[in-house]
This record gives structure tokens, C-alpha cells and sequence, in this order.
């Protein structure tokens, strides 16, 4: 494909706003021809649906979150089903001493700026099934953090982000890949849908985009000034595109013009149809209709089995969680935690979203911390305040509170391993990856039933939900979970279920890709501008 700087085909096609009538929308929803119809099939029977997949983070490439474990499960899970799929990411500091990655080339491609240098380095995900290229464009990644330092974001970001983007798309016709789909991931890639139409006129009548929103809060807003950057005609720059209450906004730009828009979890799709929780998105979100998806995401059942789980020196399945009890009482010594009763663990980043705020302050609000509230095992990083706050609670409850600031991989399935309840206060959680790995473990997720917490833990059987997400309801929670505690029958048969429940990616990647083949049947969501 080659690059240009944001002009479409001679002639210009129409248009379609969102603000036209209900006639227009029935429209733009009209089934493609049957001659188009066979010519999907035809090439369907040729080749296997070839996807490619963009996003800022993979693991192992590099991971501050859930979206790294989402980004190589999904792909592998695909792949095993018989997708041919690629992942595009960004080459952050270090990915050349991965086992198995490599500089494959430097290339120049344009770029709003100019050309740019590119490094590509290659690698893959599993045993060769998903091929990884990682980009960096003119050393902009080669950087100790991957979007800032010192709790802010690098003034340059959107350059970065902007650049990988461009390069990105210069990829299949530098590697000889025709994909089907392309599926970008949250603001960092979002730019992709909007610019792809003028990268490959021709191509993109062929192919559909998807666009995977993973957390609302995160949208990629810049000044118009930086405008020049995207490679996109001003024509975009306008409130049915990327404008956003006199800025832009990337992400914006990928729910108004991709095929598909997808969340990951049907109850936040609900949520944020409406303000708040669409973070002024929300109208934009409800014109998209049923082009508006929430699918749940999944974990990778193999890495979090604990009964293979390198990372413990003690393995249990469903019929063996008396060794649970064991592997507890190991690491309670372990960590210097000597309280008696439930065991309550914490993975989580360490910002107001996640409610860990407010559990620091409850626990805080007690002093002496009563027996019935457990030992505590705490792993996240985040905000400074918020650090601060769990130093505190460390300091005041010796023996009774664990604190790791920071991120600690084996750690955290030791702590899934080991503790009765997984607490998982969260103000708003697009789908959540914590509580399924712990419900795998046999450890009970305490949750706040917001957005896919609602759609994996079942009150009273696979978990415990709070009835209020505040200080005095936290404590309730805590309360109840260990009057659920001292039932060793009943905890014993919510720990059955709860490790019982398939959230493997295997049933995920069937909906995905049934979901690619329903967008590659319908007509382009909008042509692109002038």
C-alpha cells in the first residue's frame, strides 16, 4: 500500500453524515450486491481470513495492562481456529533482546513529516503461529517507559503515535499481506481507520476495519495543532469526525469511520451509551446501532492453570483445594502475614478507577484492624497518592498487610494461588482480567458490579458483589465475605464453581471471527473524505 498525504480518488464520492435522516441510515445499512455476496465467497474458499491486528501493546513486546494479554490471546486463539493473523505493534525499548525477535530491515516510508526511517523487528507469538512485526519510527521508541515518565505522558506522543501509525500501514505491501480486516485497539492505533481509505483507495472497497475500544477514559486527545500530523484532509476536522470540543480526538476518529466498533464486555457497551460513562462519546457511540458490539474478552487458560502454574510451588485442580490450603499457609509465611481468617489479595494498577483509594481509606478507618478482616496481599503501582496510601496501611498493620508497589509477574499468580478473595473495588471496569484469572485459581472475586464484572461473577455462586462502592460498603463486603469464609461447605462449593466456569479465549475467538465475516458482508460504514 502506499502512503499519502490524506487525498481521496478523483471524483470525490458522497459523504454520509451522521446527522442525516432515518432513510439515509437504511441506506448505508443495505446488503452489498450478490455479485459482490459470491466474490467474498470465492475468495473465502481461496485463502484463510487473513486479520491484521494493531496495537500498542503485546506480551511479552511490552505490557502496562490488560491490553498486552488481550492482544496475544486473542491472535493466538485465532490463529489455532485457522485465522491468518499478524500483529502490528510498536517497537518499544528492548524488544530486540526478546528470544526470537530480530531487526528484519529499516525502511523509509512518507509520513506527514516527511519520510521516515523505519526499524522493523520481527518475532512471533507462540510457537510460530501469529507473526509479530514491531515498529519504530526513527528511534522516537527507544525510550525507559512506553507513554511517559514521572506519572505524565511524553510531550511527543502524538507524533509517536502518529508516525507508527503511518509506518504501520505501509506493512502489507512491504511484506507481501493482503489482510481482510484490519482491527485497530484503542486511541494509540485508532488513526488507522480513518487514514486507511486514502493509504489504499482501491483496497479499501476490498477490506473492513474494526475498531476495539478497551477502556472509554483513554481517548487519544491532542490540540488541533497537531493537526497537520494525522495525514488527514481538514475535512476531518469536524464534529462528525475527529473534532472533539475544540481539540481532536483519535479515538473519536476510530468509532465515527471504522465497519465495526467492538468493547469488550456487553455491559459497558450498555454503560456507555450513556454519560458519564462514555466520557462525552456517548452520542457517537449510539449512532453507530448494531455496528456497536460488546464482546466479552477471555483469559489464556494455559498460562493461568493452577495446576501447571510454573510459578507455584504448590498445584491443585478442582478435586484436590485442600493443597489451596497448603499453598496458603506456605506463602502466608512467606510474606511475614501471621493474621488468622480469610486471606484477601490485590493485583491491580494503582489509580482512582480501580476503587483502591477508597479500600486503603477503609481499612485505614479501622485501627486495630479487626481479626475478621484477614491478612492482605497488595501488588500495583500507579498514582503516587494512592501508592502513599497503601504504604500507610502497610506501616500501620504489620503482619496483616503485604505491599509490593510495583509489578511483579510471578507474584501475581502466587497471589491468585494463594489467597480466599480477590478484591476488585472498581469505579467503572470495561471487562476486567483479575477476576477470571481468579476465579481459575479457586479464589473468589469481591467486585463492584460494573460494566464485565457483571457479565463473570455471579453473585453468591462464582463470587460476592458489593452492594455500595463506598468506604462503609467495602467494609460490608469485606464483612461478608468472611462470614462466607467461616462456611467451609458453602466456600468450598463457590470455589467448584467458580473454577469451573470456561473463560478461555477458545469460545472468544469463534465470536471474533464470526464477527470479521459479518463486517465483510456488510457495506463500507462511511467513503472516505476529501
Amino acid at each position: 500500500m502506499m502512503l499519502s498525504r490524506g487525498k481521496s480518488p478523483s471524483p470525490s464520492p458522497k459523504v454520509l453524515p451522521p446527522t442525516e435522516g432515518v432513510e439515509e441510515k437504511k441506506a448505508l445499512s443495505k446488503p452489498p450486491s450478490s455479485a459482490k455476496r459470491g466474490t467474498e465467497r470465492q475468495r473465502a474458499v481461496h485463502r484463510p481470513l487473513q486479520v491484521f491486528f494493531l496495537t500498542s501493546e503485546v506480551s511479552p513486546v511490552a505490557k502496562t495492562g490488560g491490553l498486552a494479554d488481550v492482544s496475544r490471546a486473542l491472535p493466538l486463539a485465532l490463529a489455532e481456529s485457522g485465522v491468518d493473523v499478524r500483529v502490528g505493534t510498536v517497537a518499544f525499548r528492548g524488544v530486540d533482546a526478546l528470544p526470537g525477535f530480530s531487526l528484519r530491515k529499516t525502511f523509509v516510508a512518507p509520513t506527514p513529516v516527511g519520510p521516515q526511517s523505519f526499524r522493523l523487528f520481527v518475532g512471533s507469538l507462540g510457537p510460530g503461529l501469529v507473526p509479530v512485526y514491531a515498529l519504530d519510527p526513527g528511534g522516537l521508541f527507544d525510550r525507559p517507559a512506553l507513554y511517559g515518565e514521572g506519572g505524565g505522558e511524553y510531550p511527543d506522543n502524538f507524533l509517536r503515535f502518529s508516525l507508527w501509525t503511518h509506518g504501520l500501514l505501509a506493512l502489507p505491501r512491504l511484506l507481501g499481506f493482503s489482510p481482510d480486516i484490519v482491527h485497530a485497539n484503542d486511541w494509540q492505533s485508532a488513526l488507522a481507520i480513518p487514514l486507511l481509505p486514502h493509504v489504499d483507495p482501491q483496497g479499501a472497497v476490498r477490506l473492513r476495519t474494526v475498531m476495539s475500544i478497551h477502556n472509554m477514559a483513554y481517548q487519544g486527545v491532542y490540540p488541533l495543532e497537531d493537526w497537520p500530523l494525522t495525514g488527514l484532509s481538514p475535512s476531518y476536522n469536524h464534529f462528525d469526525a475527529l473534532e472533539y470540543h475544540g481539540r481532536l480526538s483519535l479515538l473519536k476518529g476510530g468509532i465515527q469511520f471504522a465497519d465495526m466498533v467492538t468493547t469488550v464486555s456487553p455491559s459497558y457497551r450498555s454503560e456507555v451509551l450513556h454519560e458519564p460513562m462514555g466520557f462525552g462519546l456517548s452520542s457517537a457511540l449510539r449512532h453507530r446501532g448494531d455496528r456497536f458490539v460488546g464482546l466479552l474478552n477471555g483469559i489464556d487458560d494455559e498460562e493461568w492453570n493452577p495446576q501447571t502454574d510454573p510459578h507455584l510451588p504448590v498445584h491443585y485442580g478442582v478435586g484436590t483445594l485442600a493443597r489451596k490450603e497448603g499453598l496458603k499457609e506456605r506463602l502466608l509465611r512467606e510474606w511475614g502475614l501471621f493474621g488468622r481468617g480469610p486471606l484477601f489479595g490485590v493485583v491491580s494498577r494503582m489509580v482512582s478507577q480501580k476503587g483502591l483509594d477508597l479500600l486503603a481509606r477503609a481499612l485505614l478507618s479501622e485501627d486495630p484492624l479487626r481479626e475478621d478482616r484477614g491478612s492482605w496481599v497488595v501488588l500495583g503501582s500507579g498514582d503516587p497518592g494512592i501508592e502513599g496510601l497503601w504504604r500507610e496501611v502497610a506501616r500501620r498493620f504489620p503482619g496483616r498487610v503485604h505491599l509490593t508497589i510495583g509489578f511483579d509477574e510471578g507474584l501475581s499468580h502466587r497471589i491468585m494461588g494463594a489467597c480466599d478473595f480477590l478484591v476488585v473495588p472498581s469505579a467503572y471496569e470495561p471487562c476486567g482480567l483479575t477476576q477470571m484469572y481468579a476465579m481459575r485459581y479457586g479464589t473468589l472475586p469481591l467486585v463492584n458490579p460494573t460494566g464485565g464484572l457483571i457479565d463473570t461473577v455471579v453473585d453468591g455462586e462464582t463470587g460476592l458483589w458489593l452492594g455500595e462502592l463506598s468506604e462503609e460498603g467495602i467494609l460490608a463486603g469485606i464483612e461478608r465475605a468472611s462470614v462466607l469464609y467461616g462456611s467451609p461447605k458453602k466456600m468450598k462449593e463457590s470455589r467448584r464453581q467458580a473454577m469451573k466456569v470456561d473463560s478461555s479465549w477458545l469460545g472468544r475467538a469463534r465470536e471474533y471471527e464470526g464477527l470479521y465475516r459479518e463486517t465483510l458482508e456488510l457495506p463500507p460504514w462511511h467513503l472516505p473524505r476529501a
